[in-house]
């Protein structure tokens, strides 16, 4: 809902009760940790998020559990890319290391409600930082992203195909494609209340010279 005060303020609600129920786990992990994670990553907390994530992906290997590695490897990708604006060779051969052990940990714990989330971030990284084969690769991980979010009717995730999809056709001069996908997104993200989203439809759309 674009609530981002109150959302912090319930995940640090939770990793309180969390700490009194579970001491010798006192950050939330797995699921709940990564989504922490993508609210702090939207907060530009990028430092925070590797720490987090680094040392929550110990805590998973001790648990056993293929999910909850595979999305602290995606908080960590995201938060090498997004610290580095696809600009840092650096960085972004990190991001793209830790995006690729996600989607294959995403693919081997069998979560396809979650997949989409992998396949989308290693879409934008082969969008800011590729040559034409690698734009190729983005649109076939957006196609995959896409087909398991309309099997499972999985709005907010087809919201965010649509949104890289403007993003990635205007990266290729594909201007009519980005306004046919970025008008999609924008309706379905009114249609859901996703307002999280708000900003970056209305960033493609001073990009595409549309008014607010």
């Amino acid at each position: 809902m674009g609530q981002a005060e109150e959302a912090e303020a319930a995940f640090r609600q939770a990793e309180e009760m969390q700490k009194q129920r579970q001491p010798e786990y006192p950050i939330l992990y797995s699921l709940q940790g990564f989504r922490y994670c993508d609210l702090l990553l939207g907060q530009g907390k990028h430092q925070e998020v590797k720490e987090r994530a680094a040392r929550t992906i110990e805590e998973g290997k001790g648990l056993d559990s293929l999910l909850a590695i595979a999305l602290d490897n995606l908080s960590l990708g995201r938060a090498w890319l997004l610290q580095s604006g696809g600009a840092g060779a650096g960085d972004d051969g990190q991001a793209a290391e830790f995006l690729q052990r996600a989607v294959d940990g995403l693919r081997q714990a069998g979560q396809m409600d979650d997949l989409p989330r992998g396949l989308l971030a290693r879409a934008e990284l082969r969008r800011v930082t590729g040559d034409g084969i690698s734009l190729g690769r983005a649109r076939a991980d957006l196609d995959e992203a896409q087909r398991i979010a309309e099997r499972g009717g999985m709005g907010l995730h087809l919201a965010d195909c649509h949104l890289e999809r403007a993003r990635l056709c205007l990266a290729t001069g594909e201007r009519d494609q980005a306004r046919v996908h970025w008008a999609a997104a924008k309706a379905m993200i009114e249609r859901m209340g996703y307002h999280r989203r708000d900003r970056e439809v209305e960033e493609i759309g001073r990009e595409l010279g549309e008014a607010a």
